[in-house]
């Protein structure tokens, strides 16, 4: 192959890789997406896990985290986040922390960005081994035998990690990781935040891991805040 067509193929390979990468740009008038998730109809109850391990530390019993509800239905871990979005803040530089404490994932469900890093760290005065699988392959597994220990990873992978203990099979929980910022994970009353998106419609997938996936469309506009109420009927 010819020197001058070598040259134009590297080109094709850098700007097909750049027009699938996410652009840090100075979002101007940026708008911002409040909302709540909710369920309604029959309200499903939480899961309880025997302990079949470090009882006398961990306890005989925890709860699954499948469904934590607030009394009026609010919907905590559900991961909500605008799709295909190529545009827009800079990349969070805070690391993502993954915590082993009392044999259970905190937080149990939480959003990444590939660019940031993950603090895998060990609270409990046992060893625990972190297990993360995506699409059933392993990308991460590293045991912490000490009270304190941490390993800190690049995120570099998108789609939703699920987050296992070797030495505790009982324990699970949930990555989801985007290649941009825009996401958010609602809080113990189901409540969820986006801010500085940049003007324009946009579609937006709420995942949860027991309730499913909603879609939905919005529109932001310059400095302003489109509210967005998610229910699950059950």
């Amino acid at each position: 192959m010819r020197k001058g067509s070598l040259v134009f193929l590297l080109f094709l390979v850098l700007a097909a890789a750049d027009a699938y990468g996410y652009e840090t740009i100075e979002v101007k008038g940026g708008g911002s997406l409040k909302g709540r998730v909710k369920v309604t109809g029959t309200i499903p109850r939480d899961e309880s896990i025997v302990v079949d391990k470090d009882v006398n530390h961990c306890g005989a019993k925890l709860p699954r985290e499948k469904y934590v509800l607030s009394a009026d239905g609010g919907v905590q871990y559900a991961v909500v986040f605008i799709k295909g979005i190529t545009k827009g803040k800079a990349i969070p530089k805070n690391d993502v922390l993954i915590d082993n404490k009392k044999c259970s994932f905190h937080p149990h469900v939480q959003g990444g960005t590939i660019g940031q890093s993950m603090v895998v760290r060990n609270d409990d005065p046992m060893l625990h081994n972190t297990h993360m699988y995506l699409n059933k392959r392993t990308i991460f597994n590293a045991a912490l035998p000490r009270t304190g220990m941490e390993i800190k990873k690049p995120i570099n992978r998108e789609g939703i990690v699920e987050i296992h203990c070797d030495a505790h099979t009982f324990m699970l929980g949930w990555l989801y990781v985007l290649d941009h910022p825009y996401v958010s994970t609602s809080d113990a009353n189901g409540n969820f935040t986006i801010t500085d998106i940049p003007a324009g419609t946009y579609d937006v997938e709420i995942w949860h891991e027991a309730l499913g996936v909603q879609d939905q469309k919005i529109t932001v506009t310059p400095n302003g805040v489109t509210e967005l109420n998610v229910e699950y009927k059950q």
